[in-house]
């Protein structure tokens, strides 16, 4: 009696689009997460403490889209993290010309480093996209929060919004940002960091066009 054999099917450690989707966007999540964490933190808050689940799960559209110089430079993290990855095999090739790589362990090793990078290639271009990506949103976060910081400090901030409260108050204030809670804002003249809740308590907010 022959055997019946299995239909061939992809192996199981073998990631399909959605899965890679998923993964993405939770990878995606908590940057967006930790860049916010970062950069209110330099601005003397726990943004944790004024963010709903809804804020969480949207961080990652809210960041890149809220920055433009964010959003291209990531774009430029993801040019670059695959540009390096296909230079690899060419720097490689290039050393194994020289004549130090021509025989014994230098050659051993270049060979062995070759037929992983063969074999592990598109696990190589996701991890340096992922590498880079990181470190563009930690920097940003690092650089926009400190930034922030040194001008509240130094007294050196331009009015972007005018908040009108529904008691009919108006303040023309530098905005810091915003989530589905809360406004987080510096008044004209003023050092200290404001956070106001939006429901039942302001009524508009105006962006003042310079």
């Amino acid at each position: 009696m022959e055997d019946i054999k299995e239909p061939i099917t992809k192996k199981e450690s073998e990631l399909g689009i959605q899965d890679y989707l998923s993964i993405g966007y939770v990878f995606l999540l908590i940057l967006g997460v930790l860049y916010e964490a970062i950069y209110y933190k330099f601005l003397g808050v726990n943004i944790f403490e004024y963010s709903s689940i809804l804020d969480v799960l949207i961080s990652p559209v809210s960041v890149i889209t809220g920055d433009l110089k964010l959003l291209i430079g990531l774009s430029l993290c993801v040019v670059l993290a695959i540009a390096y990855a296909k230079l690899l095999p060419k720097f490689y090739n290039w050393l194994s010309k020289r004549k130090k790589y021509q025989s014994g362990k230098n050659k051993e090793k270049l060979d062995k480093t070759r037929k992983a990078f063969r074999e592990n290639s598109k696990q190589l271009v996701l991890v340096m996209i992922a590498l880079y990506i990181i470190g563009a949103f930690v920097g940003f976060g690092i650089g926009r929060g400190g930034k922030t910081k040194k001008r509240i400090e130094n007294n050196e901030i331009k009015i972007t919004h005018q908040v009108t409260f529904d008691n009919g108050d108006s303040q023309n204030v530098h905005m810091l940002g915003k989530n589905s809670l809360y406004i987080f804002y510096v008044e004209e003249n003023k050092k200290e960091v404001l956070i106001s809740p939006i429901e039942g308590n302001i009524k508009t907010i105006r962006k003042i066009v310079e």
